[in-house]
Formats: C-alpha cells, structure tokens, sequence
C-alpha cells in the first residue's frame, strides 16, 4: 500500500494497490448510476482491483438496508463488501448509516475511523466522513459540481482518473 497524497497533490489511483485499508462507498451516484442499478463505468475494475487488495469495504446509502443489500447482490459485488447498510429502525441519515458500516467491518469510531476513506457524491457525504473522522472523496462523475464538494479531502471524476484536492 503506497501512501494518500500529500495537500495540494494529485494522485492517480491506478498506481496503487489500495489507497487505504478500509474505505466505505456511497451506493445510488457514486457506485451506480442515480436512480437505476448500472454500475458507474469503470467502477467494477476499481473494486476487483481495491478487493484483491485487501481493501475492508462497505456500503453506507440512504436507501433501506435490504433494497441495499439486494442492489449489491443483483450487481455481482457481495464479494468485495464485507458489510452493506442502509437506513432502517433506529439508522437514519448518512452519518449513523455510516458508523453502521464501520461498525459491520468491526470498526469502532473514533480509532475504526483511521486510515480510512467514505467514498461519496454528496456534500451528506463528505459531512459523514468527517464527521466520523474519515477521509471525505467526493466523486463529479454523478453530475454533482466540484464546488457542492469543494469540503471533500479530495475529489474523483472518474473510475480511470486521477484524484485531486478541491481547488
């Protein structure tokens, strides 16, 4: 495992094996296209490559645990997640979804937090990670402008691209 880039750097994650030992993804425009199950071009190379890896990952969404976990299932990628949440009784808003993920990998906040990433299209997003002392990744290929993410420790526009800090 290569080190995250330093501040004002940009890293492309195709150079490296994994860029943290657990990283928690945000499921409908991050993963798959807003609104449907197609994954987001590229995003199956990303995971297989981050899995063989060694990467720990879950799914933290808004949507209901089980539409999750049927999502993921349908898609072929129960494999690469060790733990899938949604809302349900007692979870709700992205921050809880969140600790519920960390929590399904055997991570305790704040420790379970270190070294690790919330992958995200959403300013929810970036505020979940921090909030759980996370690295934030806000990803564009959604359609959500950089500026909505400009809090994001780093931000993605695609599967194949380099990541950057916000500018």
């Amino acid at each position: 495992m290569r080190n995250r880039p330093g501040p004002g750097k940009e890293w492309d994650p195709r150079d490296v094996d994994a860029p943290w030992p657990c990283v928690v993804w945000d499921l409908d425009g991050t993963l798959v296209r807003r609104g449907g199950l197609c994954p987001v071009d590229g995003i199956d190379a990303v995971l297989a490559r981050w899995s063989r890896a060694g990467v720990e990952m879950a799914v933290a969404t808004s949507a209901a645990t089980p539409q999750a976990r049927r999502a993921v299932e349908r898609l072929g990628w129960s494999g690469y997640f060790g733990h899938v949440a949604g809302t349900g009784p007692g979870v709700h808003g992205k921050d809880a979804v969140l600790v519920e993920a960390l929590l399904g990998l055997g991570r305790v906040l704040p420790e379970g937090g270190r070294d690790a990433a919330m992958v995200g299209d959403s300013a929810t997003d970036v505020w979940a990670a921090h909030a759980a002392g996370l690295t934030a990744v806000g990803v564009t290929w959604s359609g959500t402008p950089a500026a909505v993410l400009a809090d994001a420790d780093l931000l993605w526009s695609a599967p194949d691209a380099p990541w950057h800090p916000p500018s």
